[in-house]
């Protein structure tokens, strides 16, 4: 009878401590993945910051004997020409359909001397020109870079890409999708000031606790066992009226 006992007692502590070995190899899992997403998501806005912020940047040239007048590069064309102000189009991009992911275009000139770089970290192959176009395939976050003919991942997980856009109206900045831009006659790229991105990450493993989310566009994202994290930033275009 004591030995029963005794053997039931050690049943059920060997129970219990499998019971919190699969928990705590449960949160740990889940906390590495959420930790991952952070990290992807930090990456991926360096990135596109680094590119966003520098839209319509232009090196100055030397100014004429006499010409006290600072002088930017006039050879630098962005990706044509802005209708209302006839000044290189810095940035422009596409909504994606149905709520697909966006697709956002960023050019600023190059620098010969500091060797600029585009978004994977070669440099141009057309002069006067670094030109980087961000993309969502497959759940990949891409970038075709000018300094190649083809794009190339820059993290994975990416399911969801938004853009909106930050346009001057008097005193209130009103954000835009690139379709509403677009619209208007002529499109007022040039009056863009800020950039919001919008990053949803999908996590790599399955079974991990969690609930519904809301994505980018405010739709209900269901819970499948992996985690997702939404994450928003908005970037201020500093080279916009050269």
């Amino acid at each position: 009878m004591e030995l029963l006992i005794g053997i039931s007692i050690g049943l059920l502590v060997v129970v219990a401590a499998i019971g919190s070995l699969v928990y705590t190899r449960t949160s740990s899992v889940a906390v590495g993945d959420s930790s991952r997403l952070q990290q992807d998501a930090s990456n991926a806005f360096r990135t596109l910051g680094h590119h966003i912020r520098q839209s319509g940047a232009r090196r100055i040239v030397n100014p004429l004997a006499g010409n006290a007048n600072v002088e930017f590069n006039s050879a630098y064309g962005g990706f044509g020409t802005n209708p209302n102000t006839s000044s290189p189009l810095v940035l422009r991009g596409t909504d994606g359909a149905d709520n697909a992911p966006d697709t956002l275009q960023v050019s600023y000139d190059t620098d010969p001397v500091l060797q600029s770089m585009d978004c994977l970290g070669a440099p141009t192959l057309v002069a006067n020109n670094i030109s980087s176009t961000f993309s969502v395939v497959g759940n990949e976050l891409r970038c075709l870079g000018s300094g190649s003919a083809t794009p190339f991942a820059l993290l994975q997980g990416m399911e969801d890409f938004q853009i909106q856009y930050g346009v001057r109206t008097g005193d209130n900045l009103q954000y835009r999708t690139a379709t509403a831009i677009a619209a208007l006659v002529p499109a007022p790229w040039d009056q863009v000031e800020t950039v919001q991105v919008c990053l949803r990450l999908v996590g790599e493993m399955s079974n991990n606790p969690g609930a519904d989310i809301t994505g980018c566009n405010g739709e209900n994202v269901a819970n499948d066992g992996r985690i997702r994290r939404v994450f928003f930033r908005i970037f201020k275009i500093r080279n916009q009226g050269l």
